[in-house]
């Protein structure tokens, strides 16, 4: 059974990670996967915490007590910015088994700085990806392998949601590729293969009434993977329709798929169609990546199951695409990059 220590405790903290937490424990099957005490770490705990007993908050790392350093699983649910800082505070207080919120980071510079801490202290770092843990991934993915259809030709991913309040609210994000854009990106390298790179990229304002938010209404990219494969990748956040859609392109066939569009919504749907449109196929299944990926994720790390696509290495892939992207739209200048990476420099020689 393994402990969990939450490190920030806001939307992605408490809304997501510690929501699902507590839903897969109460799984049939996973009471002795997950401890059902929860830890957190958070400055503002005391204001935007929970009187849950199960609960235990601290303000600062160094005041945890109670969660033993080789059987607990961090997870660092702060901004992506101060991700690298994070995490190597927690490996240098011997924790080992982390889960990172998506991003991974934002820069290839953040990148770099957290592949040497993965080295340097031989610590297991996964990034939370739902939709490679979705069972309608899984169909869509085992229908590719098969070659029932042939080879793939163009893959079509859009993750659409209204994002205006919050982002009018809280202005973390600095551009619409850092917000569900690693979703898709993570899921084309799946599909498609790692190997790819970035040919087009596009990236819109948000704008609500008079106001206006740089880069933060669209973003789409375009990869051309290495055996001919196109994936056309998109997310709008000023959009006022919900929508997960997938679309895969064979020569004489086409496959639609839609996840689920809500936390309260637990299935997607897969239509497979000839050339002409005509559907051959339908099915419907139950469907909840968020949850699913936390099983999947303390299953490995307890030693019960394989390792889980979305490693360090894969992550590398997704946003060195990512930052191709940026660049190509004039959002990733070096200086732009230092100032996205927080300004803080690193010595990657001696890190302890």
């Amino acid at each position: 059974m393994l402990q969990s220590l939450i490190i920030g405790f806001g939307r992605a903290g408490k809304g997501l990670h510690y929501h699902c937490l507590r839903k897969a424990y109460l799984m049939e099957n996973n009471e002795d996967l997950f401890n059902p005490h929860v830890g957190v770490v958070d400055p503002r705990f005391a204001e935007i915490g929970s009187s849950n007993p199960i609960l235990t908050g601290f303000s600062r790392l160094d005041e945890v007590k109670g969660f033993d350093l080789f059987n607990t699983v961090v997870h660092i649910c702060t901004p992506p910015e101060l991700h690298t800082t994070t995490l190597l505070e927690v490996v240098k207080r011997g924790y080992r088994m982390i889960m990172m919120e998506k991003p991974l980071t934002t820069t290839q510079q953040e990148l770099e700085v957290i592949r040497e801490i993965q080295n340097s202290y031989r610590c297991e770092i996964l990034v939370v990806a739902n939709w490679l843990s979705s069972s309608l991934t899984r169909s869509i993915h085992s229908l590719i392998q098969s070659g029932i259809y042939g080879p793939l030709r163009f893959l079509t991913a859009e993750q659409n949601k209204s994002r205006l309040s919050r982002t009018l609210a809280n202005p973390s994000h600095h551009n619409a590729f850092d917000v569900e854009i690693p979703h898709l990106v993570a899921l084309a390298l799946l599909l498609g293969g790692k190997d790819a790179q970035v040919i087009e990229s596009e990236v819109r304002d948000m704008q609500v009434g008079e106001h206006v938010i740089p880069h933060m209404g669209m973003a789409k990219l375009t990869l051309q993977h290495d055996h001919g494969l196109v994936s056309r990748l998109s997310s709008n956040l000023a959009t006022p329709v919900r929508k997960r859609r997938i679309q895969l392109n064979f020569d004489s066939h086409v496959i639609f798929g839609y996840y689920p569009s809500a936390q309260d919504d637990s299935h997607s749907w897969l239509e497979i169609c000839d050339g002409y449109g005509h559907v051959l196929e339908e099915q419907i299944l139950h469907d909840d990546p968020l949850s699913a990926v936390f099983i999947e994720y303390y299953r490995y790390f307890s030693g019960q199951g394989v390792k889980p696509v979305s490693d360090l290495d894969f992550n590398v892939q997704v946003v060195t695409m990512i930052c191709q992207a940026k660049k190509q739209c004039g959002l990733l200048t070096a200086e732009a990059e230092i100032t996205e990476g927080n300004s803080q420099s690193y010595n990657l020689v001696n890190m302890g």
